[in-house]
């Protein structure tokens, strides 16, 4: 489909040096939802660029899904993002929690060395968009921001008409 399209391409330049594809990056979700779930479930296609290896939610029927899924063990799938966030457990980070706890969990990830993959929106706040851009600068880790939609047929034919004057 189309949103899968996006989301590959989004999830791939995550593991892109330069042109080249750099080592298997592991990748850790908080949020196993509707976007959490999409965006690991791609990754899981990309043999050789990706491995899921730990994921957090409060809802015990994801949970179970994403270590069925991603064949983790009990202790990769965590429900209390306070025993989730004790270590690193991956490279990247992907928060696809609640929009108001995303600038929180972002700011975790990047203090234990994560590079973030961040749905949107970052906030609805803008002094919590300016403590992010803070500490991405105080960690010097990347953060990018999932805007998929805008590549989605009925956004580009609103899109097409807008610029269209219409």
């Amino acid at each position: 489909s189309a949103a899968s399209d996006v989301y590959k391409r989004q999830i791939l330049s995550l593991n892109k040096k330069g042109n080249k594809m750099s080592k298997i990056l592991t990748v850790a979700a908080i949020g196993l939802g509707g976007r959490g779930w999409n965006y690991t479930s791609v990754m899981k296609t990309e043999k050789g660029k990706f491995k899921v290896v730990a994921g957090c939610d409060l809802i015990k029927e994801k949970r179970e899904n994403f270590r069925k899924n991603f064949g983790l063990t009990n202790s990769d799938v965590f429900e209390s993002e306070d025993e989730f966030f004790k270590e690193r457990r991956a490279d990247v980070l992907i928060v696809a929690t609640q929009d108001g706890d995303h600038v929180r969990h972002a700011i975790k990830g990047l203090g234990l060395g994560y590079d973030i993959l961040c749905e949107k929106p970052i906030s609805n706040n803008l002094e919590d968009c300016f403590r992010l851009l803070e500490a991405q600068k105080k960690y010097g880790k990347k953060i990018m921001v999932c805007h998929v939609l805008r590549y989605a047929p009925a956004f580009r034919k609103a899109k097409e008409i807008l610029d269209a004057g219409l």
